[in-house]
């Protein structure tokens, strides 16, 4: 079984530490359209927390309602709590500060997240001095500093190159190089590894995994790939329809997975090349957040659905092997995972 490459003692000291992020029953309507129902989710200081589901599930709105950078005409409901502030009600100077200093994220697509016509050293200058008061020489010594940190072989050259002059590989390290400038706390990670072949994959996941612990710092990865997630993350919330439907051990959601969508992930997954023959797909199309059906938001693709599965929502409470999941059969159902 593929299991996750975290260091003895890391999920453990994760677990001991006080919560850094706390999201409570969070609701996104946008355009009078609702997206996000009720997700709920937690993150510890030095904790690495997958966030997976197919396209569409509601991940990267999750990660950008954080930091609030919704739409004008987004409606928003519940409580995201970072270190104590309540990022919903803050203040737009406030979250100003927060955002870069203290919460970093890593967009989609490392080219188009980087300005084509300045040199990447000096966007990561601007970050810093955006947030610090710094003279121009210390702000640029110190992204010369982050580049080298972000395994860029020669980071004083690449401070004067430009997007063109850099593989995609080195655009994601400069991005996260630029996420770590100012020493956050919690790093969201959207999809960091989607535009990149398996073996630079391999680097960006080593990395996140090295600063994460040298560091101190809680990263919450955004992927709809579970090999990144086994080999990164010691906890995973699933998505589905704009709602969490489980959120369990890493080890436990390969293995066991206890909510029907999440064993069609894993089954459906690349996580275990070995047995190819036990893949599957997931059978239908994902459910419309907007438009969702009745009852359980999954039933209409689930094999194991019976007639209350279509009448009743069910709510996200403790599952018989800890963590949480969102079913009314998962104290009856021994679903498949990655055999070991």
């Amino acid at each position: 079984m593929a299991t996750t490459s975290l260091d003895p003692g890391e999920g453990a000291a994760a677990e001991t530490a006080p919560a850094l992020l706390e999201v409570d029953d969070l609701s996104v309507s946008i355009g009078g359209n609702r997206l996000l129902s009720e997700v709920s989710l937690s993150i510890r200081s030095g904790e690495l927390v997958g966030l997976v589901g197919e396209s569409g599930s509601g991940k990267t709105l999750t990660g950008l309602s954080l930091l609030g950078l919704l739409p004008a005409n987004a409606s928003v409901r519940g409580s995201v709590r970072f270190d104590g502030v309540d990022m919903l009600r803050a203040d737009g100077e406030r979250l100003r500060r927060i955002r870069g200093s203290e919460i970093s994220m890593i967009f989609q697509e490392p080219r188009a997240s980087l300005h084509p016509s300045r040199p990447v050293g000096k966007q990561i200058v601007d970050v810093i001095r955006a947030h610090e008061t710094v003279r121009v020489a210390d702000a640029r010594s110190r992204a010369v500093d982050m580049l080298g940190l972000a395994g860029l072989p020669n980071p004083r050259r690449t401070m004067d190159a430009y997007v063109h002059e850099l593989s995609g590989g080195m655009c994601q390290r400069v991005l996260i190089a630029m996420a770590l400038a100012c020493g956050p706390r919690l790093l969201v990670a959207d999809e960091p590894t989607t535009a990149l072949d398996v073996t630079i994959q391999a680097q960006v996941i080593s990395l996140l995994r090295r600063l994460a612990r040298e560091l101190d710092l809680a990263v919450l990865l955004i992927t709809h790939n579970l090999g990144v997630v086994s080999a990164l993350c010691s906890r995973v919330v699933t998505m589905y329809c704009g709602q969490v439907v489980n959120d369990d051990d890493a080890e436990q959601l390969l293995s066991a997975p206890q909510h029907p969508y999440a064993s069609a992930l894993v089954r459906a997954s690349d996580v275990n090349l070995d047995q190819p023959d036990e893949r599957g797909g997931i059978t239908g199309a994902p459910a419309d957040p907007a438009r969702p059906p009745a009852g359980c938001r999954f039933h209409p693709r689930c094999p194991h659905a019976e007639d209350r599965c279509t009448e009743r929502m069910p709510a996200l409470e403790p599952a018989p092997r800890g963590g949480r999941t969102r079913c009314l059969r998962s104290s009856e159902l021994a679903l498949p995972g990655v055999e070991a």
